[in-house]
């Protein structure tokens, strides 16, 4: 899967305030089109009872594990978005997906959060939508909507980091690739993500079993194992709206 060194779908994320962007609004009647080129989004652990029905859940690599929604196969490519902006009817949006354009920013060094907004949003204009601060320039509904949601995903994301780490303590993660036949019988590679071992979960001792039965994360990890048996609903969706052919 790819990984970001910045926030991915995020292009020019600056501090908001009155003083920069009075008179600006958002209109999210533009879509989702801002995500329609990545083939993978992060997860919070709440998300995974919704998800784990509608798409395959995997585990990042690298050093800090985190949970990943697969959207396609290509790397530029989300199958569940199409030329409209729309994303598929009847299918869960990742919370990630709908904090857009908003995300918090954290100093170096520092617990304090500011929020921000991608300068770069199609949806962020001042002619039509939701304004962003109202007259008197204090934060209008839409601004403090984005707020509440940046700081309950903060938090869940806390709480999504601690039960990757213990994943990774408890050894249970194991590099994974799938070979996915599409509609057409080609045949595409998806790699560089992990997996729970089925083999290691069920070989895990007392202790451990009890700690992730007392924190909730039983059932977290049962989501995971389902949802990997959903590759056929993303081939499904492939042949809805397959990848661009690369030009030559």
């Amino acid at each position: 899967m790819t990984t970001h060194s910045t926030p991915l779908l995020y292009k020019n994320p600056q501090q908001l305030t009155p003083q920069l962007h009075e008179g600006l609004k958002l209109n999210f009647e533009v879509g989702f089109g801002f995500a329609s080129q990545t083939n993978s989004v992060p997860l919070v652990i709440e998300e995974f009872g919704a998800t784990c029905r509608d798409y395959v859940i995997v585990f990042s690599t690298g050093e800090v594990a985190l949970p990943l929604v697969v959207l396609g196969i290509e790397s530029n490519h989300n199958a569940y978005v199409n030329n409209k902006g729309e994303w598929a009817a009847e299918t869960y949006i990742p919370a990630y997906v709908r904090r857009y354009p908003f995300i918090f920013s954290e100093a170096p060094g520092s617990e304090d959060l500011t929020l921000c907004i991608d300068m770069d949003a199609a949806a962020l204009n001042r002619d039509k939508g939701l304004g962003l601060f109202d007259d008197k320039k204090e934060a209008s509904d839409v601004t403090q909507q984005g707020l509440e949601f940046c700081k309950n995903f903060h938090i869940q994301l806390q709480q999504t980091r601690e039960f990757c780490e213990s994943l990774e303590e408890a050894d249970l993660l194991v590099d994974q690739q799938a070979s996915i036949t599409l509609h057409d019988g080609q045949i595409q590679n998806l790699t560089d993500f992990r997996i729970v071992d089925e083999k290691k979960f069920r070989q895990l001792p007392l202790e451990t079993l009890q700690k992730f039965h007392e924190r909730g994360w039983m059932g977290l990890i049962y989501a995971h194992l389902i949802s990997t048996g959903s590759m056929g609903k993303l081939v499904a969706q492939l042949k809805n709206n397959p990848a661009p052919t690369p030009s030559a």
